[in-house]
């Protein structure tokens, strides 16, 4: 039987070709998002790539910027002698005035020596400034007594470990914020005249802190330094205590205000002021509290091992972003203000040499947090730059980080061997001390100024500075009960600023 066949129609034929052209449609479709998915994957693969390299390249300089003055610094003898020479002289600033300080953050004497010992030398090596001086400073060392005394509830035994741990967060945030290029944005977020007012604030909480040591009376706390009856609470006054003061204050004015002809006097002010009333305390068997026994030999280098309340935690954070602000402010208003751009010369005009590279706020950043985390390995609290230290180390004219390795070296073998030689030091001269270094950050003449020149700048910062005083007085407590303490005032300054410079100036 024959089969039956199909007959061609038109409609067919139609159908065929609709078909094909379907077919060919898609077919066309495909290929064409294949090759379009490769045309743009392409460009935005290589975008990706060269973002990833340009990371990568941007972390390498960090660890590596000491190239930029390495070479020169140890291959001349003029900066190698320069900085020696300014390493010595911060040294005999930083070894009294660290203990000093480290008595501010409510800790023994030691760990001030521990906070000038490694962190001095990596947060210069890493950071941008040749001039600056890493250590113990006035500002850090109050808030760190803030941060620990609230986040402890009153059991002192954890002062030391929560401070090493608070220098610890307060570097890794800091080296996190380096990583993503925050240095800007602090600069931004941080207003200089908020800074102002807050520093001038907190420089008169620090003085007044110190009046129980300058008296020889007992501690005067925190929250009730500006209560009349709490201070004369603490009488008799001691006589020795007093005399002690005297002495040291009578040096340092001596040296840094009256000999200024003679640079050498002004570096060497805080340790003679140490050594005659260490020699006057032996001498009349000073009968005042004094520093004591000083653990020789070097830190145990650890990461701290304690455990956060989750209660508290929030307020641990809360402390650690503050100290890392502030010192970090601190730290690259120094380095800018001491940063050359003419190149230096000697008494008879001859050019010694050029500053090359600029200060970098993100490097500097990066330097600071290394400082902080060597300081918690090496048992200590957290750090920040000097103003006075980085004054003289810019005045005496060091050239590289070489001085504060010096320093570092000079820290090392105090540690070591000449403990000892420190345990009649009364507690009286670390109280002036830190008076005598405080005193000019209180900057009511700049503050008054400002407000007659920028009526809106002016207006925060007195604001700022009022409220960092005030806020610790009325005890306000949030959080759980933990009281805010002074940075308070540093966040209703930000917040007042941030209000004030929303609404446009009329003319």
């Amino acid at each position: 039987m024959v089969p039956k066949q199909s007959k061609l129609t038109s409609k067919s034929v139609f159908e065929s070709f609709l078909y094909f052209i379907i077919l060919t449609f898609l077919t066309y479709c495909q290929l064409a998002c294949k090759y379009s998915i490769m045309f743009i994957s392409y460009p935005l693969n290589r975008f990706y790539e060269v973002l990833r390299i340009n990371y990568l390249i941007y972390i390498q300089s960090l660890f590596i910027n000491f190239t930029s003055w390495l070479p020169d610094a140890t291959s001349k003898r003029i900066y190698l002698t320069r900085d020696i020479i300014a390493g010595i002289t911060i040294a005999m600033i930083i070894i009294p005035q660290s203990m000093a300080y480290a008595t501010l953050a409510n800790l023994e004497p030691v760990y001030g020596l521990y906070a000038s010992f490694v962190p001095v030398a990596i947060a210069a090596f890493f950071g941008s400034s040749r001039y600056l001086a890493t250590g113990p400073v006035a500002m850090v060392s109050l808030l760190t007594a803030v941060a620990i005394t609230s986040l402890s509830l009153g059991d002192e035994s954890l002062y030391v470990p929560l401070a090493i741990m608070l220098a610890l967060s307060v570097g890794v945030f800091q080296i996190t914020l380096s990583l993503v290029k925050a240095g800007k944005l602090i600069d931004i977020v941080l207003k200089e005249h908020v800074i102002l007012g807050f520093t001038s604030a907190a420089a008169l909480i620090i003085a007044s802190s110190q009046l129980s040591k300058v008296f020889g009376l007992n501690k005067v706390s925190f929250d009730d330094l500006f209560s009349i009856s709490a201070f004369l609470e603490n009488t008799p006054i001691n006589s020795y205590a007093v005399l002690m003061s005297l002495a040291a204050l009578f040096i340092l004015y001596i040296f840094k205000n009256k000999l200024t002809k003679y640079q050498f006097f002004a570096n060497i002010a805080v340790l003679s002021a140490v050594i005659v009333t260490i020699i006057l305390s032996e001498s009349l068997n000073y009968d005042g509290p004094i520093v004591g026994v000083i653990p020789d030999g070097l830190p145990n280098f650890s990461l701290p091992a304690i455990s956060i309340n989750s209660e508290l935690l929030f307020m641990f954070i809360i402390h650690t972003i503050i100290i890392s602000f502030v010192g970090f402010m601190e730290a690259i208003a120094i380095a800018r203000q001491l940063e050359q751009k003419e190149p230096v010369k000697n008494s008879k005009g001859v050019e010694l040499y050029k500053y090359p590279t600029p200060v970098n706020s993100n490097q500097e950043l990066f330097g600071q947090g290394l400082g902080n985390i060597a300081s918690s390995i090496s048992g200590a609290y957290p750090v920040s730059g000097s103003f006075s230290r980085s004054a003289v180390n810019e005045s005496v004219g060091s050239y590289s980080p070489i001085s504060s390795i010096t320093t570092m070296l000079i820290v090392m073998v105090t540690l070591l061997y000449a403990t000892p030689l420190l345990f009649a030091l009364p507690e009286s001269t670390l109280g002036i001390i830190v008076i005598f270094a405080v005193v000019p950050l209180i900057r009511i003449n700049k503050m008054s100024s400002l407000l007659k020149n920028d009526n809106q700048k002016g207006i925060v910062t007195w604001a700022t500075f009022f409220s960092t005083l005030i806020f610790p007085i009325l005890s306000i407590e949030i959080f759980s009960g933990i009281n805010t303490h002074i940075w308070t005032g540093i966040i209703f300054g930000f917040l007042l600023s941030l209000l004030i410079e929303r609404k446009p100036s009329t003319v």
